[in-house]
């Protein structure tokens, strides 16, 4: 049979149970029902909603890499900020050589199509002169760029390019606060748990409250192997396994929590299985990322250590080790400044996945910086106005946002458009062919 159907009908069949049940909902685990009982308590439904009132910026990028028969990785980035018939642009197209491997190199790629966007963002609200209130949605987790760690790139002659990623992202949250900006990050496809881990330490915190006699320092001690399952899950199991040993069947509920826990299990599913009605949970406040507090502990006691333990390639590039010391300090000091995230999750729709929102805290009630705390607490925010504003973009089941879709529409790089116009554009001005490696077949590298 062509293309292996054979051996794939026979693989589907073989596994039909195990896939659908994977592709449909996620996998069941022995915590729903308290999951479920958690997530409903704080399960809040969608406000009344219509169409705003008010034209709504919508921030979106894209990527493609070409590796070369020179060695040489060529990329090019765009970022638009569609503002309804306005539209403000960014593109970067270079080249740099790199030992780095492939999934570094794609992430640094990424990075400069964040920071690009980042940038589309700043032009939309200064050219497009947007108001107070104004409502800016940007593509992809707003915490997820501040977790960035500000470092040497593998790209050589590139090697500071987070420090000018950080001088952006400050400059945009600071514009926004001053001109009191409706920003937000708007995720479709997320992969973060941070719901999850919050709803299973209050299991957690549960279970030990009930466990009358253990020894204090044993339950610290189960807490920080919770934790430790968050991020390296093989070690906090030997480290149960340890103390199972040592105080028996008292810990089988302990024990299904932290094995909860280090298991792969996105909030989304999470939802999806759980949820019975549209709605939007309550929002939590995310703070400094647990293993990363130290660094930004760091940038702001000590920023010029920082640039020299995290930035020795790029130290060597500069033209002036002193000046560059001075000035990446004086970026990095800032960002234990940044603000912390409220984030939730919205669920339009029973049958959709849900969208992640993240929004600075400043905008929704009670700032508070990044650095304040670590970790996830409950958030003292009114998100309706943003929930509201969301459902008015809602288009059902194809499209989950109207004004994000329209900005990756406009801003997407097809394989048609790099290798049919772009190309032939950079070989007509360089006078050169591009040469790719053998076996190259003008497809589109992420």
């Amino acid at each position: 049979m062509p293309q292996f159907l054979d051996a794939f009908i026979e693989q589907v069949s073989k596994k039909r149970d195990s896939l659908a049940q994977k592709m449909a909902v996620g996998r069941a685990s022995v915590l729903d029902a308290d999951l479920e009982r958690l997530l409903l308590e704080g399960w809040r439904p969608i406000p009344a909603h219509g169409v705003p009132d008010r034209e709504v910026a919508a921030v979106d990028g894209s990527r493609a890499v070409r590796a070369l028969a020179s060695g040489a990785i060529f990329y090019i980035t765009r970022a638009i900020a569609v503002l309804g018939r306005r539209r403000f642009r960014e593109l970067e197209a270079d080249a740099f050589f790199s030992k780095a491997k492939p999934h570094e190199i794609s992430v640094f790629i990424g990075r400069k199509m964040e920071w690009l966007e980042l940038k589309a963002a700043i032009k939309a609200i200064r050219e497009g002169d947007l108001s107070e209130g104004a409502p800016v949605l940007i593509d992809g987790s707003l915490y997820g760029r501040l977790l960035h760690l500000p470092r040497d790139q593998p790209a050589e002659g590139m090697r500071a390019f987070m420090l000018d990623y950080f001088k952006t992202l400050w400059e945009l949250f600071e514009l926004c606060r001053e001109r009191r900006i409706l920003l937000a990050g708007v995720s479709k496809e997320s992969r973060s748990s941070f719901l999850r881990d919050h709803l299973l330490e209050r299991l957690l915190e549960g279970e030990l409250g009930r466990l009358d006699g253990l020894p204090v320092e044993v339950k610290a001690e189960l807490r920080a192997i919770f934790e430790t399952a968050l991020q390296a899950p093989s070690e906090a199991l030997s480290a149960l396994r340890r103390l199972k040993r040592a105080h028996g069947d008292r810990l089988e509920g302990v024990e299904r929590i932290i094995r909860e826990a280090a298991s792969a299990r996105p909030d989304h599913q999470l939802i999806r299985r759980l949820a019975k009605a549209p709605g939007y949970t309550a929002p939590l406040e995310l703070g400094a990322f647990k293993p990363g507090s130290t660094t930004i502990e760091l940038m702001g006691k000590d920023p010029k250590a920082y640039v020299r333990r995290y930035f020795r390639e790029a130290i060597l590039e500069a033209e002036d080790e002193k000046a560059f010391i001075r000035e990446a300090a004086g970026i990095l000091a800032r960002i234990p400044g940044l603000p912390s995230i409220v984030s939730f999750h919205l669920l339009p729709d029973p049958r959709d996945t849900p969208m992640r929102v993240d929004i600075p805290s400043w905008a929704c009630g009670p700032g508070h910086r990044i650095s304040d705390f670590a970790g996830i607490r409950p958030a003292e925010a009114d998100v309706s106005g943003m929930v509201a504003l969301l459902m008015g973009g809602y288009a059902g089941l194809r499209d989950y946002n109207v004004w994000l879709k329209r900005a990756d529409e406009e801003v997407r790089l097809s394989r048609d458009i790099v290798d049919g116009l772009y190309s032939p554009a950079l070989e007509k001005m360089l006078n050169a062919t591009m040469i790719h490696p053998r076996g190259y077949r003008r497809v589109k590298y992420p």
